[in-house]
């Protein structure tokens, strides 16, 4: 069983070193998502509770299940999305290289999708604490707005 263990651990080790090596800056990337979309998630289960407690006789809000069930398929669809980015950027290097063309950044289009999930959780972490009550500066809200506007409008 030990050595079970091990071995699991270092395929673990082997893969996460490769895909540090090959994605450069993707990876903590993706990790700073990850913990996003967890924080989100949490944000979004008080706000259902708190919603519900302040509130226990309105049938008009979700009930607390649904509403985080959502929020899964949510998460689910942006793994998917940046997954699909990943592989477009895999096939321009792979066919890039075989036309005799120098491509330098392995993870263009992944990395964008990526930092625009990001942005898409840190409003959503935002417009979830101003529904519990936390007051937000202003300054906060409209420069990751403007972030996210001016990624939709990059051109490649």
């Amino acid at each position: 069983m030990k050595n079970n263990s091990h071995f699991i651990k270092g395929i673990f080790s082997a893969i996460t070193a490769w895909l540090g090596s090959s994605m450069g800056l993707l990876l903590p990337t993706l990790a700073l998502l990850f913990l996003l979309m967890s924080a989100e998630y949490f944000s979004e289960i008080l706000v259902a509770k708190k919603e519900a407690f302040e509130h226990p006789d309105n049938r008009q809000n979700q009930p607390f299940r649904r509403k985080t069930i959502f929020s899964v398929y949510r998460k689910a669809g942006c793994i998917l999305t940046i997954s699909a980015a990943l592989s477009v950027d895999c096939l321009i290097h792979k066919y890039a290289a075989r036309l005799g063309m120098q491509t330098d950044n392995h993870t263009l289009f992944s990395l964008l999708v990526t930092i625009w999930f990001i942005l898409n959780e840190l409003l959503s972490i935002l417009r979830n604490a101003k529904r519990l009550g936390t007051a937000l500066p202003g300054f906060l809200v409209k420069v990751i707005k403007k972030i996210k506007k001016s990624i939709n409008h990059t051109e490649l």
